[in-house]
């Protein structure tokens, strides 16, 4: 049975930038199952918890024929060190006409770790799905949101992934921090999911610079 995803391709550059990006743009093609293809540049605070700081994320339309070994093999260089990151999508989301993201725009990747406890996950899992994105979808720019569950990953693993990540893309103008943000994160549900995560949210930023559909 097929199986829709999401791959991250997590690179840190081990030389100059300028090779780095030189070999990125050429290593990184379509592969099989691909639907869109984004390159990634962070825009949050250097931080030795998040060393990551670009991205290639693919969406997968069947994620049963990928062979991350394969694929880790293919595309690991002296240029960079590389991680990848393999989830199923359990929820999407989208403003019609904003599927596909503005080369300028933004993606948050959020990683959560609910305590592993059976009646804490239903909670979890019916907040995001009752009310979270819901707000979500009410901030300013807010385009798009996929939910996902982790499934694998290969390679350095320098940087924490959690067993859940939320992926929203914005335009680059947007409400994030303003007043509809606040509601989606200080609501009654919220604050109480909040307590219930066995670490803390492992929250990236970063700016699109290329899109590519197939």
């Amino acid at each position: 049975m097929s199986q829709v995803g999401y791959l991250r391709v997590q690179l840190s550059p081990t030389g100059s930038v300028e090779d780095f990006d030189a070999w990125r743009l050429k290593t990184f093609q379509q592969i099989p199952g691909t639907t869109q293809q984004k390159f990634l540049t962070a825009t949050d605070d250097p931080d030795p918890a998040k060393p990551y700081r670009s991205e290639v994320v693919y969406d997968i339309e069947d994620i049963t024929k990928l062979d991350l070994d394969k694929l880790l093999q293919e595309w690991s260089s002296p240029v960079a060190t590389i991680t990848l990151v393999l989830y199923k999508r359990m929820d999407f989301a989208a403003h019609d006409g904003k599927e596909i993201p503005p080369e300028d725009g933004v993606i948050v990747a959020n990683s959560l770790t609910p305590e592993n406890d059976p009646d804490v996950l239903e909670d979890y899992h019916a907040w995001y799905r009752d009310e979270h994105i819901h707000k979500l979808m009410q901030i300013p720019g807010w385009r798009t949101g996929s939910r996902y569950q982790l499934l694998d990953r290969r390679g350095e693993c320098a940087e924490y992934v959690g067993p859940f990540m939320a992926v929203h893309q914005y335009d680059r103008e947007n409400g994030l921090g303003g007043p509809e943000f606040l509601k989606s994160v200080l609501s009654d549900w919220t604050k109480k999911i909040d307590k219930r995560m066995a670490k803390r949210p492992h929250r990236r930023v970063f700016k699109i610079d290329r899109c590519t559909l197939y």
